[in-house]
């Protein structure tokens, strides 16, 4: 041990900082360089003097209104071929410096508490820990999502880049394990006891319920009115709205690009209306007294169900609108059909502006949200899906949808669980629609959250008709972004789709699948 010990004896002192250092961390330039964070709010990049004769500060840099906590390097770019400083501080926020200036480039708000821990990842992200007991994504200067789940500080943080995984651990004794903003998994310690081996144990994170939908079918009426059924789907799901269910096309013009960036809304058009109303009309005798609808109400919502489906020119009348929204506030168990009829209605222009304005929509928005409860009827859940991305056609529709977009989202991948497949290629279909709003003005953190609903619902959906959906959005959404790329590839979504690119039929999912992996 002494001869050990007599190989280390301190090199040299670095006077400057006036409190106590909180964190070092190698620099990528110069050579040999290394940054130093201080209580006393300053960060200073030292370089080494010559071989082994002890450092220089070069540059100082300051920002932070409180004590400096932590630090790291973010690697270098195109755009900073030295890389970027970032830095944590106990004023919540964090600097990002370069080496040309000793103010920051910018600084990253949004964290409510100290921030303790930083990582540096793949294409200029960014993942941060903090007291405030989560962890938040950036990219660049935006913050792309929050992880939630641990109950006290985040003390550390790691991005894995060539898994797309990230790694938190706090200080309420768990690590927890992130893909695309998602918990996958939480690990924990048994407490250790004297002369016992440790033990971990792991387990997915719950809230007490599940999210699993019911596995038993929701027929009605002796299986003739089935929402969801082949009949009640979209265009897309029967033909391909691309380039025709059975249209011909020769072996190169495989390599032309026809399937995005998707430029206009996909919606849920067909219907049986006799059906629709039969069942309207049969559940109408179980409704509570206070809802039940009048033989007039009853003749109103066949008017509207006539006028949408045949086309008419005629709008439908405020009274009219007036029994829809009363219809649609029928008891869960038997409100189904009167939202197949406004699945159908919304797509019509006054329709849509009626109930997406200002005034109304937050109201519409929060009922048909409410149906998306996971514990909620399967039938429910997917007419209001499909309801949502038929709003998507109004410029009301899509106002509100573009408002509402973090709640809808965040109840709508509660829905990625069980096998329902309509439900799947509904939820595909709402993301493919937020796609084609955001490749139009490039909102990265709204591209940030419909690719982390992509990723999280790649890992479980089945269907292939859902599936090629998500690659339409996904390819729609990083189509002429770079930033979209970037934030693609460090949340792993090349690998997770390349096994798409050998699927046979149909033969649109590979076909697509390799053109994303082209801009991939």
């Amino acid at each position: 041990m002494a001869s050990g010990a007599a190989r280390y004896r301190l090199s040299c002192s670095l006077p400057g900082h006036e409190l106590d250092v909180r964190g070092l961390v190698c620099s990528l330039y110069p050579p040999g360089a290394f940054v130093s964070v201080s209580r006393d709010r300053t960060t200073r990049l030292w370089v080494p003097d010559s071989p082994n004769r002890g450092f220089t500060e070069m540059h100082c840099m300051s920002g932070h209104s409180n004590f400096v906590s932590c630090v790291c390097i973010i690697p270098s770019s195109d755009m900073y071929p030295h890389g970027l400083i970032a830095t944590g501080g106990n004023d919540h926020n964090i600097c990002i410096f370069s080496l040309e200036s000793p103010a920051p480039l910018y600084i990253l708000k949004g964290h409510k508490n100290t921030v303790c821990s930083l990582s540096s990842g793949k294409f200029g992200t960014l993942l941060s820990g903090s007291w405030d007991t989560t962890a938040k994504v950036w990219l660049n200067d935006k913050c792309m999502m929050t992880l939630q789940g641990h109950t006290a500080a985040v003390w550390a943080v790691k991005i894995l880049p060539e898994q797309g995984l990230m790694l938190t651990g706090s200080a309420d004794k768990t690590v927890k394990l992130w893909k695309a903003g998602r918990c996958e998994r939480t690990f924990s310690a048994f407490p250790l006891f004297a002369h016992t081996h440790t033990h971990t144990h792991t387990h997915t994170p719950s809230s007490g319920s599940s999210n699993t939908l019911p596995t038993h079918n929701y027929i009605l009426g002796g299986g003739r009115y089935v929402p969801g059924s082949a009949s009640m789907g979209t265009t897309m799901a029967g033909v391909d709205p691309f380039t025709g269910n059975s249209a011909y096309r020769s072996a190169a013009s495989k390599t032309v690009n026809i399937y995005f960036p998707k430029k206009e809304a996909v919606t849920f058009d067909q219907a049986n209306p006799t059906q629709i109303l039969g069942k309207l009309k049969e559940l109408n005798g179980t409704a509570p007294e206070e809802k039940k609808l009048t033989e007039d109400d009853l003749i109103l919502l066949e008017k509207i169900l006539s006028l949408i489906c045949n086309s008419s020119s005629e709008k439908p009348t405020a009274q009219q609108l007036q029994i829809l929204w009363k219809a649609i506030n029928w008891p869960e168990d038997i409100v189904f059909p009167a939202l197949d009829i406004l699945r159908l209605s919304i797509k019509h222009p006054s329709v849509n502006e009626n109930f997406c304005n200002e005034k109304e929509g937050a109201q519409f928005s929060s009922h048909l949200i409410s149906l998306l409860n996971p514990k909620g009827k399967p039938a429910n859940q997917l007419l209001a899906l499909r309801t949502f991305c038929n709003c998507f056609v109004g410029q009301a529709g899509q106002k509100l949808m573009m408002s509402q977009r973090e709640s809808l989202m965040s109840h709508a991948i509660e829905l990625k669980s069980g096998s329902n497949k309509n439900i799947h290629i509904a939820l595909a279909t709402l993301t493919l629609n937020y796609s084609v709003c955001f490749h139009k003005d490039h909102n990265i953190e709204g591209k940030a959250q419909c690719l982390s609903v992509i990723s999280t619902v790649l890992e479980v959906v089945q269907d292939l008709e859902a599936t090629f959906r998500l690659l339409v959005a996904l390819g729609t959404l990083i189509s002429d972004d770079l930033n979209a790329v970037q934030l693609a590839k460090s949340l792993g979504v090349d690998s997770q789709i390349k096994k798409y690119a050998s699927v046979s039929e149909p033969a649109k999912v590979s076909e697509c699948c390799r053109l994303i992996l082209n801009l991939l």
